[in-house]
């Protein structure tokens, strides 16, 4: 079947409806940073869409998801050329390049 991830994805893409995509790039992102406290993409897409204004939604997409898999990994992120460490809280971040 298709989850909620894919679902809202194609929503954005088909109509231009804002729609947040949580993968385990964006879930891995704003629990690093502090900004949720989830143990689930679905429980981060809940929090997202209650603190996130609707017309932000189509952002987190297109800049956390790239961020998160190029520049905040799962293991050792960039933390050393990472453009807003000052705001992060690092969060279950042990080692980092």
């Amino acid at each position: 079947g298709v989850g909620p991830k894919c679902a809202n994805l194609a929503l954005g893409v088909a109509t231009g409806q804002a729609a947040i995509s949580v993968d385990v790039h964006v879930h891995r992102v704003v629990n690093r940073w502090g900004y949720v406290q989830t143990k689930t993409p679905e429980q981060t897409l809940k929090v997202l869409e209650n603190q996130v204004p609707r017309e932000r939604w189509r952002d987190i997409n297109r800049l956390l998801m790239p961020f998160g898999k190029h520049l905040c990994t799962g293991t050792l992120p960039r933390c050393s050329t990472c453009p807003v460490l000052e705001f992060c809280e690092q969060v279950g971040v042990e080692r980092h390049r």
